[in-house]
């Protein structure tokens, strides 16, 4: 469903703290039913909360509060950073410009069953102009709503959400639910398989082969890798890898052209050897989260979090919005 913030009032703060708990509290409801995953009223302050956490969080990279906003491969990316900044700069951030969100749009689907997650389309208020596209997923009841995936894209490049017969977004989910599931249903006449774009996407780092348009992470990714491996003072080993933990999975929301918006995650595991006599250099952040020495080689986890437009099956290549990747450890030796 899409509808646009309120602004906020302390009615509002009242009335999310008596109905926040209640989402989803029906057992036959939450589990079998298709219902809406959040209402407006609760998706507006889980939205709030996020800004505020987040702010006093970023200004002192602050791993622990961070957890408490943050979750899945989101997550683990911004607490990797907060970890390697808090290294680096124990005086925190005093430039870091606050979240202050507005013009906010929420798309929330109908689901079954656990998890269950809602879109929010808003602007930063940072006056940069891009839309942040922040995914708040819950894996049950019990459980607090927190961002799993977040894309920041120009207005331009924000898809329009198609929308069930009551006006709800309508949901492509990969993982959980009930057996079968219409969010993985929803999946249908794409022209890639949801369940399989981030297996997709490494294969396609390591081969050059699929079905993704030339962009910057894609075709000026394996451009850059290959210009990697002709520098004599070091060598690279790639490997990309899709998550196994279905807590990763893809999901996203299907557009009116046919096509869905994804978000998706994939593992990329570096090693760079350094020739012999040659010095490693190594980023001052990736060196904070490092072990060992780095006499030789360094070994880097990383993981990014993608967005992709998938067309309609027949409709043309998946193309690649935006992507933030983020050291989550490293390896000296």
């Amino acid at each position: 469903m899409l509808v646009r913030a309120r602004s906020k009032a302390a009615s509002i703060a009242l009335a999310v703290s008596l109905a926040l708990p209640l989402a989803g509290c029906m057992t036959v409801h939450g589990e079998r039913a298709e219902v809406p995953a959040v209402t407006e009223t609760e998706a507006q302050a889980v939205l709030e909360h996020y800004a505020e956490v987040s702010n006093e969080a970023n200004l002192v990279y602050d791993e622990e509060l961070n957890r408490t906003v943050d979750t899945g491969a989101l997550g683990q990316i911004n607490r990797a950073g907060h970890r390697a900044r808090h290294e680096v700069h124990p005086e925190g951030n005093p430039d870091y410009r606050p979240l202050a969100f507005e013009d906010t749009r929420f798309h929330i689907p109908r689901l079954a069953g656990w998890p269950k997650f809602f879109l929010a389309d808003t602007l930063s208020g940072r006056g940069d102009g891009n839309r942040w596209l922040l995914v708040f997923t819950r894996g049950s009841l019990e459980e607090d709503w927190k961002a799993s995936y977040l894309s920041l894209l120009p207005p331009s490049a924000v898809p329009e959400f198609a929308q069930d017969e009551d006006g709800h977004a309508v949901a492509v989910r990969t993982a959980g639910g009930p057996s079968p599931d219409p969010a993985a249903a929803a999946a249908d006449g794409l022209a890639l398989d949801p369940a399989g774009i981030s297996a997709a996407y490494g294969d396609y780092l390591r081969t050059g082969e699929g079905p993704f348009a030339d962009g910057p992470y894609t075709s000026e990714e394996l451009a850059r890798r290959e210009g990697e491996s002709t520098d004599p003072a070091f060598y690279v080993q790639h490997e990309d890898l899709p998550p196994e933990d279905p807590a990763l999975a893809a999901l996203g929301l299907r557009t009116t052209d046919g096509g869905a918006l994804l978000f998706f995650t994939v593992h990329h595991h570096e090693q760079k050897t350094w020739a012999t006599g040659v010095t490693p250099v190594v980023d001052e952040y990736v060196e904070a989260l490092m072990e060992g020495e780095p006499e030789q080689t360094v070994t880097i986890d990383r993981m990014a979090i993608l967005t992709a437009h998938v067309p309609a099956e027949g409709d043309g290549e998946a193309a690649l919005l935006f992507r933030i990747s983020g050291a989550l450890s490293a390896t000296g030796a």
